[in-house]
């Protein structure tokens, strides 16, 4: 039997995929200006990502039936609805833990994720334990500590919020590198959208009908429906479609490694155009988180 090989890629089409992931990681780090902004003219987390996921769900759902394009239908609807719901979680701690703690704080502590990754992967799915592999983990979760200030100075609820966020993202890669088989990454894309915007719609009428005092507003004025549109088109969608195209181009390990950048923009967005401070040892444990990410992207 004669075995057919891909086709090599030219260098213009790796260029091209490096490019897109590139894109996709800054456009994903530009999420703190946009929140910023919202934020001052009042809205909060909840109402926030509610109207971020619903415009997001609403263009991405146009475009596919502008294009013909069917979104998944039972068990996979549900798998990236589950997905969907991992996503918006964690995204309400990051956003929570953002206006809590510090924005540079909040995004060292997310993206300690990879750690959890591979903690599961060690203890659940009994991964070899690998000496790059303990030393990453090790490197991510003394960077978050670092960060975090030797004696957990500052806010701790932000910090809890952040952890949170980590948590939910981990589980929501997990769950969908073993369940989900995306056969058509944007409709895929489309329903994880919808998952986002059902668990913040429960999140909000719970929190109505429980009297729970978490705040709940909406965007209101110009400027902040500007922020939140384009939160939803250039730092959701935008980042989506090309990191979905890119990443094919540059292989998954190149492409999680690209996507580390998106940290760095965040907090340069956090110190240079929010005025946040970056203490040493933030920026220390940020340098160790990144450096396990990156190792841990290559393996």
């Amino acid at each position: 039997m004669q075995t057919t090989l891909p086709t090599p890629l030219s260098p213009g089409e790796y260029l091209r995929g490096y490019l897109l992931v590139i894109v996709a990681a800054v456009s994903y780090g530009l999420q703190p200006l946009f929140a910023f902004q919202a934020y001052g003219d009042g809205a909060t987390p909840l109402g926030l990502l509610l109207c971020r996921y619903i415009i997001a769900f609403t263009l991405l759902l146009i475009w596919l039936r502008w294009r013909n394009i069917a979104l998944p239908r039972g068990k996979a609807f549900r798998q990236y609805l589950i997905i969907g719901i991992g996503y918006g979680c964690a995204a309400l701690g990051y956003y929570t833990a953002s206006q809590s703690t510090s924005v540079s704080l909040a995004v060292i502590v997310m993206f300690s994720f990879p750690a959890f990754i591979t903690l599961y992967a060690m203890v659940i799915l009994k991964d070899p334990p690998r000496t790059s592999r303990l030393l990453s983990m090790v490197m991510g979760l003394g960077g978050v500590v670092l960060a975090a200030g030797s004696d957990l100075q500052g806010d701790l609820s932000g910090i809890g919020w952040a952890l949170f966020a980590a948590l939910s993202y981990g589980a929501s890669i997990i769950y969908g590198s073993h369940n989900a088989v995306s056969k058509q990454p944007l409709a895929d894309s489309c329903v994880i959208m919808l998952g986002g915007a059902l668990i913040f719609s429960v999140a909000i009428l719970g929190s109505t009908l429980l009297s729970t005092g978490i705040p709940v507003s909406l965007p209101s004025g110009t400027a902040s429906w500007l922020a939140t549109v384009s939160l939803a088109a250039f730092a959701t969608l935008l980042p989506a479609i090309c990191f979905i195209s890119g990443s094919p181009k540059t292989g998954a390990a190149n492409a999680a490694t690209i996507s580390t950048l998106e940290p760095v923009v965040a907090i340069s967005i956090a110190v240079l155009m929010i005025g946040e401070s970056l203490p040493t040892d933030t920026l220390l444990g940020g340098m160790l988180v990144l450096a396990a990410a990156i190792t841990l992207a290559r393996k």
